[in-house]
């Protein structure tokens, strides 16, 4: 084996040009499966970084009449399923939040999290200092604790080990540090299975939750998700009943709250699950597209090494002449090919590795846990087997080639050394076939996925994303307590920064559009009543300032936009889009049209509406515009809000000016999460457009190698019909008749290839239909484009 080895090596150094290209190709195959095994292994395979997580769960309630699939639950209905639920051994709940750091060169706003006292048994993570919650800190004016991230302990503590103890300030009170989680620790985590439930950046300081006497009185007031621990033993079937039987005890209890039918409920999503969503789908694509892949660079290296051994046929009948047996001779091709793949396999994963870095620049924000993505021992396994496989498949059949010559042929005097029995050519000519429908495959789906990518981008958001600049805001409630200081600031702030030079406008808004953060709120319309069967319309929700739809360029079709008149001095004022005035008033003018925003009877809540705006596609572009309506923030301020400026140049220059403007007003006061808002619509689009530029890689790379393999079959047949054709051209063939033989040959091999491609690609590009946006899975045109 090792004289094998060396004669391999030695061969392989005499023919640099066949080497070169035979690594080139294997580490191409080999390099795009390292990169997205690893994404497969760490994403579907690594369990989450949490003990025991396959029994982890989030639940979310639902309100199936009215459209309602995933939504937050509130204190006392979270005190019923914690109390009532025997199927789960702990459960807690919590709230993504925002602190407000002072101190430093300038305040900053870091993002985190409120939880119950069990949210950390229940994750199964210990910390690295300190400890975690206990009951007592989640009892009020006992909740002046935090705990912080060891990311957040080493950047802006200079990972003090006297750090458990000490005191900080935030959102302007004074809090106690009593523990560090790993680096490893994420929660919560953003959760691509469920609309409106990306929890945003990773947490890095929690705080213990301490409901108010009053909260646990108000069911309608949701805005909190559970996280419980199923009990050993216990299915996830059997706890869904178990929630579905308190579900029904809530509904019987409490028939003011709740409908009387199963449209209530909560479900139990293993967290597994929502937290890939539909990049599951998209991982297994990926890893298909690069098996593809591979199968084309081995069909083209087999190709290879047949024209190779079958210029090595005299070689071959020596050997045998001389006593050598089939077996000898099949190790000897096997050696020589495996060294050839193990070579690439190193170049493949070195192009796997650089592959994966990329992918971390650009798909942060696209691809959960991204940052966990590495290459560990099991993926350099596989990939090891891979490499061996790969050389074993397009070195065996040469090998059996080889290992069976026609000695008289092979030895024969005046015989060509070149020659090949017209078994070898078909099988040739097949494995061309094969690797032109392979690619063909793949360019069909990359097709769908640009087509579907442009139809997209074509798509009006109902405003206008150039020139704008987007900005968080998070006012603390202890230093904004109530509405009024809310309603003035933000009163105050739309002023200063609307008279920045360059600034055209610019306005306050709860949530951003096509931010993966939604809100929704019911509301009953004066002259209708409501019941079981026509319960009262909960629709999406948004809290805007005067100059918000100014700044976003959203299109008023009717009345008037808000203004500064509308404060909580005056009456109640609400704009609806377009949908939701078709939807309840579809005959008649919304204008002058009141609602009762939240609690039945409460008068003082009766909205009058003023105008009638153009529908915005909230959710995102592949997303149909919903009903929405809009209310003053100044007369329902929140105390977290979205600053949108449009200006006449290039905004980024506007930041410190904004900042400075904002600081005046007050001084701990900062801002976060700058982005622009052409980023924010680019950002909500990035899953389809990574797919395309990923899917797009693998099937030009197949395009590349399955034309190396048709130039290299061609050239070795024409190599091989020399004599045929000199002979051809001696009876008085001209040049264009042997060019026209030899192309037509190729285009025989193209055209059966193309249609074998086409028909495979008509039976599997179904399963791309839920990544397509108003394009067919069989889209004729992108099938005749690529053709």
């Amino acid at each position: 084996m090792l004289n094998d080895l060396r004669f391999a090596f030695r061969l392989l150094l005499k023919n640099p040009a066949f080497t070169a290209v035979a690594v080139v190709a294997i580490a191409l195959g080999i390099g795009a499966n390292t990169a997205v095994l690893s994404l497969v292994n760490a994403l579907l395979i690594r369990p989450l970084p949490y003990r025991d997580p396959a029994r982890i769960v989030l639940m979310l309630e639902h309100f199936r009449a009215q459209h309602l699939d995933a939504i937050p639950v509130s204190a006392p209905e979270f005190v019923d399923y914690q109390t009532n639920c025997r199927s789960f051994d702990k459960m807690a709940v919590f709230q993504p939040g925002t602190f407000n750091f002072a101190g430093g060169d300038r305040p900053e706003r870091i993002f985190g999290a409120v939880g119950s006292a069990d949210l950390f048994n229940v994750l199964g993570v210990a910390p690295i200092r300190g400890r975690v919650f206990v009951p007592a800190d989640c009892t009020a004016g006992h909740d002046d604790v935090l705990i912080i991230s060891e990311r957040l302990w080493k950047r802006r503590f200079s990972a003090d080990p006297q750090i458990i103890g000490s005191k900080i300030v935030a959102n302007g009170r004074s809090f106690t540090i009593v523990g560090v989680m790993p680096a490893s620790f994420e929660f919560p985590i953003p959760l691509f299975g469920i609309q409106g439930a990306q929890f945003g950046e990773p947490a890095d300081v929690w705080q213990p939750l301490a409901f108010t006497a009053q909260e646990l009185k108000i069911r309608y007031s949701r805005g909190y998700a559970i996280v419980a621990r199923l009990a050993q033993g216990v299915s996830a079937k059997q706890a869904q009943a178990e929630l579905d039987t308190v579900t029904a005890t809530m509904r019987k209890n409490y028939p003011d709250n709740y409908p009387k039918d199963d449209s209530f409920g909560i479900t139990a999503f293993p967290l597994n699950e929502v937290v890939l969503g539909p990049m599951k789908p998209l991982l297994l694509i990926l890893l298909a597209a690069v098996f593809l892949v591979l199968l084309i660079a081995c069909a083209n290296l087999t190709t290879m090494m047949l024209a190779r051994a079958a210029s090595r046929e005299r070689e071959m009948g020596i050997r045998v002449a001389l006593g050598a047996g089939r077996w000898r001779l099949l190790r000897q091709v096997l050696v020589e090919s495996v060294f050839l793949s193990l070579c690439g396999g190193i170049a493949g994963v070195l192009l796997g590795i650089w592959g994966l870095d990329l992918l971390k620049r650009i798909g942060t924000q696209t691809i959960p846990r991204l940052s966990e993505v590495n290459l560990d021992w099991h993926v350099l396994i596989a990939t090891f087997v891979i490499a061996v496989g790969t050389g074993i498949v397009f070195g065996l059949v040469p090998g059996l080639v080889s290992g069976d010559p026609n000695l008289t042929e092979t030895l024969k005097e005046g015989g060509r050394g070149l020659s090949s029995s017209a078994r070898r050519n078909r099988l040739r000519q097949a494995l061309v076939i094969a690797e032109v429908a392979l690619a063909l495959v793949l360019l069909t789906s990359a097709g769908l996925l640009i087509k579907s990518f442009v139809q997209l981008q074509n798509v009006d958001a109902g405003f206008n994303p150039r020139n704008v600049l987007t900005m968080e805001i998070s006012l603390p409630p202890l230093t904004y307590a109530d509405n009024a200081s809310q309603a003035r600031f933000y009163n105050e702030a739309q002023k200063r920064i609307a008279a920045i030079p360059g600034i055209k406008n610019a306005g306050f808004t709860n949530i951003l559009p096509m931010s993966g953060t939604n809100s929704d709120s019911s509301f009953s319309i004066e002259g209708r009543t409501s019941d079981d069967k026509n319960p009262s319309p909960d629709e999406e929700f948004r809290q805007v300032s005067p100059g918000f739809f100014e700044a976003m360029e959203i299109s008023l079709l009717r009345g008037r936009r808000f203004n500064e008149t509308d404060n909580a001095d005056a009456p109640p004022v609400t704009i609806i889009n377009a949908a939701l005035a078709k939807r309840y008033w579809p005959n008649e003018d919304a204008i002058g049209k009141r609602i009762n925003i939240g609690a039945s009877g409460a008068k003082e809540k009766w909205a009058t509406i003023i105008g009638v705006v153009g529908n915005v596609r909230h959710r995102g572009l592949d997303y149909d515009p919903l009903p929405e309506y809009y209310m003053p923030i100044t007369q329902t301020p929140n105390n977290r809000a979205v600053l949108v400026v449009r200006s006449s140049q290039e905004a980024g220059g506007l930041i410190s000016a904004i900042r400075t403007a904002l600081h005046e007003i007050d001084p701990a006061q900062p801002i976060a999460h700058v982005r622009t808002l052409e980023q924010v619509v680019a950002d909500s689009v990035a899953p389809r457009r990574l797919s395309i530029w990923l899917l797009g890689l693998f099937a030009a790379m197949a395009l590349a190698l399955a034309s190396i393999g048709i130039y290299g079959v061609m050239s070795f047949l024409v190599v091989q019909r020399t004599h045929e054709l000199g002979v051809r051209m001696a009876l008085g063939a001209q040049r264009h008749d042997i060019l026209r033989l030899v192309v037509g040959h190729a285009a025989k091999l193209i055209l059966t290839g193309t249609l074998i491609g086409l028909a495979s690609a008509f039976a599997t590009t179904h399963l791309l239909a839920a990544m397509l946006y108003h394009v067919s899975s069989h889209d004729l045109s992108t099938f005749a484009f690529v053709t």
